[in-house]
């Protein structure tokens, strides 16, 4: 066995195999620079493989591309490329090269054999001219843009370049006036080329705006084209409605009646318009879809009884040109809602700061709903509740809709729902209403702010505490807690305590109303935020968000005597209660 072993290294090695050999590696890193119209030749140089002898050389660009003009050769029965011809067109290409070099079985001992290799390379060829002499078949193009009709059709502009036939060059489009309303495509190829000018002035008051489109050569001085945008309007366009008005009416509690659609036209060509609501009191419960298109077009006007008590409402659907103020025709819509059976009521003032039962509340906030019959259940939020990172919308069905947006629900039982409030930009007085399977109630109205700061508490006999900790998580609690079986201790000056509230506003970065908290998050501007403790500022350690609608603040007690003292957080003049006490002690 041992003779059969080296006769077969001795007919392997006769063939030229090599045993151990490296893979076949391309370790030329650069290219010399080529020269349009001129011959250029360069051998790839390799190194290792494991198949020597006659074979078969082959090649691939695998990605980029080799400049116009060139390609990868090899010579007939040699492990050998180089990259060869006569370049047309200047520039910088970058490609990747994939060589193979192949021997095929020429005894029973001998395997086929392929050797590979990738490299990506870089070779940059010269225009071999000093300049380019760019033409174009349009130096000024000058376009005409009526408001409200669809933008005017690209412009097309020819361009050629002295010299040899093909050279670089780069695009772009400049304003000087009326934003962005001018753009150019291509923005690199090779002339001789078709550039397309391209237009968006929706938006544009009437006048006349100049651009320009600069083209760049490779080599030589660039060469603009100016441009000149006039925007009209044209006022004998009138929108027309079919049909004119319209009127809804539902049960209140029952479901939205159906949609109703109306057709938009206008005589002559097609022109762009938008529809505007106007739906007192809240502006909520008239929509209309798409609330902007082109004529012909049908619209779908749409109410939605949620934010809306019983009573007969007005609203109006305002047309008009995309681009003019002032409507061109007006559709009046009325929404009548008539009584409905018995529904969940929410006790007057029934929407309260669920932080210290106040009448103001602010997106992210706690807040308590009291009435009767607000659900056929009792119990808090459950794991199988959340879905996708957020907080559940509803309990067995039963929601809060505060501004015509559902409130993530966190508790419900028939005389109380505990929710946080929704994101809202509006500030004011507000509709708040309970959806049940039973129906939906009558809107209650309540103090929508900005923030509306209020602490935790705990009572103790006829005095309310801050809910707090220490900084080892050990509850906040003087004589009349402990007396009541809250376990804890009281606070002691200079040391950094940790008390809880809600309302207290924005967070930087911002977070939704809706969303789980998966890290704490600061408030925003945090130095408008003020604790005074006994009537002496405390300094804040943080102020932040660490849980939906729970902020947490850390501040320094000051040196105060032994006793109860008030706790009072100002945010941007807005106050907490000045009844909520934290005991000091020494």
């Amino acid at each position: 066995m041992e003779s059969m072993k080296y006769a077969l290294a001795a007919l392997f090695a006769a063939a030229g195999m090599l045993w151990g050999q490296q893979s076949l590696q391309i370790v030329t890193d650069t290219l010399p620079d080529a020269t349009v119209g001129a011959a250029y030749l360069q051998q790839l140089t390799t190194s290792g493989g494991n198949c020597q002898g006659d074979g078969t050389a082959s090649s691939t660009v695998d990605g980029g591309s080799l400049p116009p003009g060139l390609s990868v050769t090899s010579p007939s029965n040699t492990k050998q490329w180089s990259i060869a011809g006569t370049p047309n067109l200047a520039g910088t290409f970058t490609f990747t090269v994939h060589v193979s070099f192949t021997l095929t079985r020429r005894t029973p001992f001998v395997p086929d054999c392929t050797d590979t290799a990738v490299k990506s390379l870089t070779l940059t060829v010269g225009s071999g001219q000093a300049a380019t002499t760019l033409a174009v078949d349009r130096p000024q193009v000058n376009v005409t843009y009526r408001i409200a009709h669809f933008p005017p059709p690209d412009e097309k502009v020819q361009l050629t370049a002295s010299g040899f036939s093909a050279t670089t060059f780069t695009t772009a489009a400049k304003t000087a006036t009326g934003g962005n309303w001018l753009s150019v495509s291509p923005l690199a190829s090779a002339t001789p080329a078709t550039l397309s000018l391209s237009f968006s002035p929706p938006g544009l008051a009437t006048g006349v705006y100049t651009g320009s489109v600069t083209i760049t050569p490779a080599a030589g001085a660039p060469l603009t084209i100016a441009v000149t945008l006039t925007v009209v309007v044209d006022s004998t366009t009138v929108l027309v409605a079919s049909p004119a008005s319209f009127s809804f009416s539902s049960l209140a509690g029952a479901p939205a009646p159906p949609a109703q659609t109306v057709k938009i036209t206008v005589s002559g060509d097609s022109v762009i318009f938008a529809a505007d609501v106007n739906a007192a009191p809240n502006g909520k419960w008239l929509t209309v879809t798409p609330s902007a298109s082109a004529t012909p077009s049908v619209l779908t006007i749409a109410v939605d009884p949620k934010t809306l008590t019983t009573g007969t409402y007005s609203g109006t659907i305002a047309l008009h040109l995309s681009g003019v103020g002032a409507s061109s025709q007006i559709i009046p819509v009325t929404y009548t809602i008539s009584a409905a059976p018995t529904l969940p009521a929410i006790s007057a003032n029934g929407v309260v700061n669920a932080g210290n039962l106040g009448a103001a509340i602010a997106p992210g906030a706690w807040v308590s709903v009291y009435g009767v019959n607000l659900s056929a259940t009792t119990r808090p939020w459950a794991t199988v509740d959340f879905a996708n990172g957020k907080l559940p919308l509803a309990l067995d069905n039963v929601a809060v809709i505060i501004n015509g947006k559902a409130a993530p629900v966190a508790y419900v039982s028939p005389s109380q729902i505990n929710v946080l409030a929704p994101d809202d930009s509006v500030t004011g007085l507000v509709a708040v209403q309970v959806k049940s399977p039973a129906g939906t109630s009558d809107s209650a109205l309540v103090l929508l702010q900005t923030a509306a700061p209020a602490f935790f508490q705990f009572r103790g006999g006829a005095t309310m505490y801050v809910a707090g900790t220490h900084a080892d998580g050990s509850t906040l609690a003087g004589p009349a807690l402990t007396q009541q079986g809250v376990p804890g201790t009281p606070a002691k000056p200079g040391e950094i305590i940790q008390i809880y509230g809600t309302g207290f506003g924005a967070t930087q970065p911002a977070i939704s109303a809706t969303a789980l908290v998966p890290a704490p998050l600061p408030i925003a501007n945090p130095q408008d935020l003020r604790i005074r403790i006994g009537g002496q500022d405390a300094t804040v350690a943080y102020a932040g968000l660490i849980s939906p609608g729970l902020y947490q603040v850390n501040v320094v007690v000051p040196q105060l005597a032994d006793g109860d003292y008030a706790v009072i957080a100002e945010l941007r003049g807005l106050l907490t209660s000045p009844n909520v006490m934290l005991t000091v002690q020494h």
